[in-house]
């Protein structure tokens, strides 16, 4: 049997691993959790562990985001180790991953070649650089300075991608919009996400034990007719006006029994900045959960978020959805997001129009 790697650092790259395991169900699938803040008792780990349906032989998981060079480089060799190991004693033919610039992926599909048994490496649509790119490949220290001091540290198989995904390791990319994506990976083999989301049972059942382990109410998800997805709360605070604007459409949204949903940040310090939860028509999603977990779960009505890759994410997850963007002027690459978000049908406004545009352009019944 064809065995399948996938190596996972954040929410949306296991969301994707699932959605794709649990269709492509004549292969065996391996899940590594790489470059994890928790090991003991980290969620995804532990839902997956005890999972009866999951798509996945074996998961495994790794710490990172280590203080220290030191104690970095004792962190990867320990894992490089490791995952050599692994990759000797199961095969893979293929290698999964949300960034081709994660060492753990490059250092297993390097182990895959010097075994003689080279594996494709297919690149899971992460959100924001699949489409617009990251800037930062194309600056001389990216390309030349980061490139050498790595091929230095840890072996000339290192490969400095152009851009997300656009490294020589990838052959293959799953993305949410295969018309739209950065020209680089326009080169690779393009299949559609949502292929593999659609009326997907698994990938809602693993979505519904993910935001109830943090608390959330799966039937209350269910009824929310409009949901908000809020910056870092330094953002609200920073900005004149932008919580006032918030405060506003939450009292546009709710009126005549209008069920909104609230999703803070997950980094967020103050858990209810809106003061949300003193509105009987608001339901304050525990902030903690990934919005992406969420999304599958939605009905189709109102999602309105900032300048960043959660609305292109809830476009393609949530396609009947109305999106309304937050103009944000400081957020980094706002007129490449502007101009991405009018070619999928998002739009794009200030936070003090955004109630009005909701009573012009929506019924609430």
């Amino acid at each position: 049997m064809i065995t399948e790697l996938y190596l996972c650092s954040t929410p949306l790259h296991i969301l994707n691993a699932v959605a794709i395991a649990s269709t492509r169900k004549e292969h065996e699938h391996h899940i590594w959790l790489i470059d994890q803040p928790i090991v003991e008792d980290n969620p995804y780990f532990n839902i997956l562990s005890a999972w009866h349906d999951s798509p996945f032989e074996h998961v495994s998981i790794s710490a990172g985001q280590i203080k220290g060079t030191k104690k970095k480089l004792a962190n990867r060799k320990r894992i490089f180790g490791q995952l050599e190991c692994y990759i000797n004693k199961i095969h893979p033919a293929r290698v999964y991953t949300g960034n081709d610039r994660r060492i753990e992926f490059q250092y297993a599909m390097h182990c895959c070649a010097k075994n003689k048994q080279p594996a494709d490496g297919v690149y899971m649509d992460e959100g924001t650089f699949t489409y617009v790119g990251r800037a930062a490949s194309d600056s001389f220290s990216d390309r030349y300075v980061d490139n050498l001091l790595k091929k230095l540290t840890y072996g000339f198989w290192w490969k400095n991608p152009s851009t997300i995904g656009g490294s020589e390791w990838i052959t293959e990319v799953y993305a949410a919009f295969p018309n739209l994506v950065h020209e680089k990976l326009k080169q690779k083999k393009l299949h559609p996400l949502q292929n593999v989301f659609n009326n997907n049972r698994i990938l809602e059942d693993f979505c519904g034990q993910l935001v109830e382990y943090f608390g959330a109410s799966r039937d209350s998800i269910a009824t929310l007719t409009a949901i908000m997805t809020l910056p870092h709360e330094s953002i609200i605070d920073r900005q004149s006006g932008y919580s006032k604007s918030m405060s506003d459409t939450l009292k546009t949204l709710t009126k005549d029994n209008f069920r909104i949903g609230i999703k803070y940040h997950p980094r967020n310090t103050n858990p209810d900045i809106l003061n949300a939860s003193e509105n009987s028509s608001t339901y304050v999603i525990p902030h903690k959960i990934p919005f992406e977990a969420i999304l599958p779960l939605l009905p189709n009505g109102i999602i309105i978020g900032d300048i960043s890759s959660t609305l292109i994410n809830a476009k393609w997850l949530k396609p009947k959805a109305s999106l309304v963007s937050i103009a944000n002027p400081e957020a980094p690459m706002m007129e490449e997001f502007r101009s991405f978000f009018a070619k999928i049908g998002v739009e794009t406004i200030a936070a003090n129009e955004v109630s009005d545009f909701l009573s012009k352009h929506h019924t609430i019944d």
